[in-house]
């Protein structure tokens, strides 16, 4: 199984690229996770660790995460390898994002963190309908 949950902020706005010949869209950002422990001189050290997201979504967090927030991802571990002009061998570690949880409060609601579902609706504001007691059915 191939699963990974972090929690970091982004410490770049994400990048917004379209690939190849059917402009598959991709975005790229780095987040800073907080190792569990302080160094010598007690310092807590972080990772940065690349993340990526393909398709419609790629489009949509492209618009809706920026430098400093709190984000928390759901992915899997990728690894390439390729060979350099010199003949030695590289690797290129990211996590393939599948999901976002905005952890920031956003002011203009009371809510903690926003699930990424949210923002794939037209607009942020309430969908409810009010319905009187005479069109239930049960």
């Amino acid at each position: 199984m191939n699963n990974i949950t972090l929690i970091g902020r982004l410490i770049n706005n994400p990048e917004l690229n379209f690939i190849g010949e059917s402009n598959n869209a991709v975005t790229s950002f780095t987040i800073a996770v907080s190792r569990n422990y302080k160094n010598k001189i007690g310092i807590v050290e972080s990772d940065f660790i690349r993340i990526e997201f393909w398709g419609k979504r790629a489009e949509i967090y492209a618009q809706y995460i920026q430098k400093g927030k709190l984000v928390a991802i759901e992915g899997s571990i990728r690894t390439d390898r390729y060979e350099t002009s010199e003949g030695s061998y590289k690797y290129k570690t990211w996590v393939l994002g599948n999901e976002i949880k905005f952890l920031d409060h956003n002011k203009s609601s009371d809510k903690k963190y926003y699930e990424s579902p949210q923002i794939f609706n037209e607009s942020n504001e309430s969908t409810s309908t009010n319905i009187s007691d005479e069109e239930l059915t049960f």
